[in-house]
């Protein structure tokens, strides 16, 4: 074989993997996970949003309604990046939509501090006033068919340096509102810090900010890059389920391309997704 063949054969190789990966990047999924506790007696279906950055599935997110009705959660809960510079139509829509389906719990992301005077000003009353309840450094006792839990949601910052100590002062916070003998989920935008979650004992976090690491193994957990304070090629918590201790932090990939500049890089092997959670009894 001539080596101009071997080229041809192997830029067509390259294109094939480039298509295959754009079309995985570009579809609407529901990634399902289970979970299970001594704690939990029934069953309880969550399903997380996260990172939509303004993004749309359907006329006026139709798909994404259809589909999150479908998994017919007990507690929708959001994880950051619902609000970025791009505007607030969208994203105010489809929460007034999501209300109608079931609880909607919301922890905010860097992108609503990014827009620190408009998030204070105008989405955290929104959110209120649509039902929303709103978990900024505060811990929600929840009832579903008699089973309770507690989820707690974290603040986060437009400051991405990793040793920034809002962390530590907000899980410290939500210590105090916290009774152990409840399973405990928290929702927290920034993924870096599961050891200190698992310190903090946090049955379950959810989580997003990475968008499963732009470009990503098809399949696998393996994704390229996260912004933010991991700062670094392959990093270590970027998407999917991870485990220490026997507690559990799942990453969602996300909703959204990003913010303007974001969006100049394709995601690719990497679908947008909806994050379905049960959370079932487990052995004492």
């Amino acid at each position: 074989m001539s080596l101009k063949m071997k080229w041809i054969i192997a830029l067509i190789i390259i294109t094939l993997l480039l298509v295959i990966g754009w079309f995985c990047g570009t579809r609407l999924t529901v990634k399902k996970y289970e979970v299970s506790s001594a704690k939990v007696e029934k069953e309880i279906q969550l399903v997380q949003i996260s990172d939509l950055h303004y993004s749309e599935f359907g006329n006026k997110n139709k798909k994404l309604l259809e589909k999150v009705t479908e998994l017919n959660p007990d507690v929708i809960a959001i994880t950051g990046d619902l609000f970025d510079r791009q505007g607030d139509s969208v994203p105010k829509s489809l929460i007034k939509k999501l209300t109608k389906i079931a609880p909607v719990y919301y922890s905010p992301g860097n992108h609503e501090y990014d827009i620190k005077g408009a998030y204070e000003d105008d989405y955290k009353p929104f959110l209120e006033d649509v039902g929303v309840i709103n978990l900024e450094d505060k811990t929600a006792t929840i009832d579903v068919r008699g089973q309770k839990f507690q989820l707690s949601g974290l603040r986060s910052s437009a400051n991405l340096t990793y040793d920034y100590p809002y962390y530590e002062e907000g899980l410290a916070e939500i210590k105090m509102q916290q009774d152990p003998k409840y399973y405990q989920v928290l929702l927290s935008h920034m993924p870096d810090y599961f050891e200190l979650y698992v310190d903090n004992g946090f049955d379950l976090t959810l989580s997003g900010h990475t968008h499963g690491g732009i470009v990503r193994i098809p399949f696998t957990n393996i994704g390229a890059i996260a912004p933010g304070p991991q700062r670094t090629i392959l990093p270590k918590y970027v998407y999917g389920q991870h485990t220490k201790d026997g507690k559990t932090m799942i990453i969602s990939a996300g909703l959204g391309a990003g913010s303007f500049h974001q969006k100049a890089f394709p995601r690719l092997g990497n679908p947008y997704e909806i994050v379905a959670v049960t959370i079932k009894p487990g052995t004492k």
